[in-house]
């Protein structure tokens, strides 16, 4: 007899686990409350503006583009992902800004105007955020920590990267400014997480 599932919530997660049970043969049924799919990234209607419920940026396209693949169609066919130009701006009641994107030029330019010995710095924590997101994202972001035997295994790449350290305490390690250390630990605040105790390496799953 051939097994059936059924996903709770057309959020992202719920969409993408879906794709994967019917593209592995299993039949599937997805159950949402709400009028129409999105999960956080539901989008509403009201007085003639449309309105985005969460997210609005998509970080990793792959992941995306991974599931159309499992699919057998292709996301450019009905998805056109828009970059973003800055990132994000970030803006203080002194009346400072800081605009992150894709500009390494630019950025260390900026992060110059804040504090000149920073610039230095961002690069330092721009490597060791590169192997987080090898450690943490890649390697480890599908892997299920279900005893443990599987947190033992993934302890010495933790305790390289120093995976107690929270966000905020582990970008204050390279950066001396403070408005710049909350441009770059911030970031745990879009999955509820708090940056001065979120673990360092868990913010590259999110």
């Amino acid at each position: 007899m051939m097994s059936k599932a059924i996903v709770i919530g057309s959020g992202f997660g719920g969409l993408a686990l879906a794709i994967r049970l019917q593209a592995a043969g299993i039949p599937t049924l997805i159950l949402e409350q709400r009028d129409k799919p999105g999960g956080r990234a539901y989008v509403y209607q009201d007085q003639g503006f449309t309105f985005d419920a969460g997210p609005t940026v998509i970080t990793d396209p792959s992941a995306i583009e991974e599931l159309f693949t499992l699919a057998d169609k292709r996301l450019a066919d009905y998805v056109e992902l828009m970059p973003v130009t800055p990132f994000y701006r970030l803006c203080w009641e002194s009346g400072k800004v800081f605009d992150y994107d894709n500009d390494q030029a630019h950025l260390e330019e900026q992060i110059g105007q804040f504090n000149p010995s920073d610039v230095e710095g961002y690069r330092r924590f721009l490597s060791y955020s590169q192997a987080v997101f090898k450690e943490g994202y890649l390697k480890l972001g599908t892997v299920p920590f279900l005893s443990f035997r599987d947190m033992v295994r993934a302890g010495p790449q933790l305790a390289r990267l120093q995976a107690w350290r929270s966000v905020y305490s582990m970008v204050a390690k390279f950066i001396e400014d403070d408005h710049l250390r909350q441009a770059f630990s911030f970031h745990s605040l879009l999955v509820g997480g708090n940056p001065f105790a979120t673990s360092s390496i868990c913010d590259s799953r999110a």
